[in-house]
């Protein structure tokens, strides 16, 4: 039997707009009765039926809706069957050519708590809610149905699972799964350790801001700091780049980057340093070394709102060194995954820095995350991604 709840009107009027989040201090009734995992329907104060969904009582997002519709099981395989399908239409349309992508972007997807990437025929899963890990068995039925993978492992050791009341876990999870696989994005290509990185092993949403930045790197010397596998130098490289130093805090990526210098045909043209990359930045800047194009995309600098001001400082920080490295001319490539900090804040810790090093600036084109990773309107958390190709005029 289904569960059901009220909410309060301001809960309705957010749910209405689109975004399927109802938290647990705007539903009438009491929490502590909602299902584990179970499904949930969710009602405006006057009793109209608003979406259907999962509840988790331990979560301060208490229930996630999936669908709007009383006549659809959100327990049944054929829910999600129809679900993956228009996801994998979607991505057919806008990337008919490549066959490694993410295919399923949570909220963006209306699968919140589902995140699955492609690599060839094997898929990465992140199930980061109580409510999609209850549902293993029917997911499994439609990944299968849908998308016929190899096999599937799941990457479950996100943080956020943690706020659910779920352990972290890297696993295989059904069918045979390689160690890894070579993948094309655009012509480059990389090795993804599937078992091994971060997230689920390959960070897509930036592939269509590496392509257009490496469009602009022909013949110059390029500087990918924060760069985890080399994505940016690589497609600086493979554009007509004459050299590349890649800098990453992590050995095993440092090892993954020069690997994939190497896949490309790149090895005696990437450098490779394993250090912290403010640092790093700090040292070649009183080398006196200067690139055609710098490259900034380090993690999340504020995953609350409580550090906001802090990571401000921060970005203001490492884009004054890296701006510092631009020769005039060149192009500087800023990046933050920071949902909390808006892009007007961010392009402001990017002018504020040009101001502090003497630098001029022209916009030439502001990104977001790539196609594959899509934005909802109604739901501002499923756009994170700022990312901006700026020449450097003097």
């Amino acid at each position: 039997m289904t569960h059901s709840v009220h909410v309060s009107a301001r809960g309705a009027k957010r749910l209405k707009s689109g975004h399927p989040w109802v938290f647990a201090n705007e539903i009438k009734e009491s929490v502590r009765d909602l299902p584990a995992g179970g499904t949930v329907d969710v009602h405006a104060p006057t009793g109209g039926f608003i979406g259907r969904g999962y509840a988790n009582a331990k979560s301060l997002i208490a229930i996630r809706l999936l669908t709007r519709s009383k006549r659809q099981d959100i327990d049944d395989a054929q829910f999600y069957i129809a679900k993956l399908r228009s996801a994998l239409s979607y991505r057919e349309r806008v990337y008919p050519d490549r066959q490694s992508l993410r295919l399923v972007h949570a909220e963006g997807d209306g699968l919140p708590g589902l995140v699955i990437d492609r690599y060839g025929d094997a898929l990465a899963v992140q199930l980061t809610t109580l409510g999609m890990e209850c549902r293993k068995e029917v997911l499994q039925e439609a990944l299968n149905v849908v998308f016929k993978p190899s096999g599937a492992v799941l990457r479950n050791d996100s943080a956020v699972r943690k706020l659910e009341g779920l352990p972290l876990e890297r696993t295989d999870w059904f069918g045979d799964v390689p160690e890894s696989v070579d993948v094309d994005e655009f012509g480059v290509k990389f090795r993804i350790a599937l078992h091994a990185g971060q997230k689920t092993g390959h960070f897509f949403d930036q592939a269509d801001n590496r392509r257009f930045a490496g469009s602009l790197c022909k013949g110059g010397r390029v500087l990918d700091v924060y760069a985890n596998t080399g994505g940016w130098a690589l497609h600086a490289l493979h554009n007509g780049a004459k050299e590349a130093i890649v800098v990453d805090k992590s050995e095993s990526t440092c090892g993954l980057a020069a690997a994939n210098a190497d896949l490309n045909g790149f090895g005696e043209q990437m450098q490779v340093i394993n250090d912290e990359g403010k640092k790093t930045l700090q040292y070649i800047v009183s080398a006196g070394e200067r690139f055609d194009a710098v490259v900034l995309d380090p993690p999340a600098f504020a995953k609350t709102k409580k550090v906001v001001q802090s990571a401000l400082r921060g970005y203001t920080e490492i884009n004054a060194l890296g701006l510092t490295l631009v020769r005039p001319g060149g192009f500087f490539f800023p990046s933050s995954c920071s949902y909390h900090v808006s892009e007007e804040d961010y392009l402001r810790t990017v002018h504020t820095a040009a101001l502090e090093v003497g630098r001029t600036l022209r916009i030439v084109r502001r990104g977001q995350q790539s196609a594959d990773h899509p934005v909802v309107p109604g739901i501002p958390e499923t756009r994170y991604l700022k990312s901006f190709a700026i020449h450097v005029t003097t």
